[in-house]
C-alpha cells in the first residue's frame, strides 16, 4: 500500500492491521468496501431524521453509519457515532452539539480522503 494512503488512512483512525484482518488481508477488498462507502445513504437518512424530528429513524440510521464506519476501522467517525447512537436509541433527539458538528467533520473527512483514493 502506498505511504500516502496509510498516512491518509492513519488520520481517520485506521487501525490497518487490525482492519485488514477483518477484510482477510485482501487490500483490494477493503478499498472495494471504502469505495462503497461513498455510495452509502444512513448518513443523508440521519440528517433527513434530525430534521424530521423522527428519533427511530434517527437510530437506525446512526445504528447502520456506526457499524459500517467500525467494520471499515474509521475509528474517529465510529467514536463520534457511538455517543450520538446512544442518544437516539434512548428515544431522544437531545444530542451533544459539539459530539454532532465533531460526527458531522469526521464524515466529511472520511468522504473526502476515501474520494481522493480514486
Amino acid at each position: 500500500m502506498k505511504k500516502e494512503r496509510i498516512e491518509s488512512l492513519k488520520s481517520l483512525g485506521v487501525d490497518l492491521d487490525e482492519t485488514l484482518e477483518r477484510f482477510v488481508g485482501n487490500e483490494d477488498l477493503y478499498f472495494k468496501c471504502l469505495n462503497k462507502f461513498l455510495n452509502d445513504k444512513n448518513y443523508g437518512h440521519l440528517m433527513e431524521a434530525i430534521k424530521d424530528e423522527d428519533s427511530s429513524e434517527a437510530f437506525e440510521a446512526a445504528h447502520a453509519l456506526k457499524g459500517v464506519s467500525a467494520n471499515l476501522g474509521l475509528d474517529n467517525l465510529y467514536e463520534e457515532m457511538k455517543v450520538i447512537t446512544e442518544v437516539f436509541r434512548a428515544g431522544s433527539l437531545d444530542y451533544d452539539p459539539d459530539n454532532f458538528e465533531k460526527m458531522k467533520q469526521e464524515y466529511k473527512r472520511a468522504m473526502n480522503t476515501i474520494e481522493g483514493f480514486k
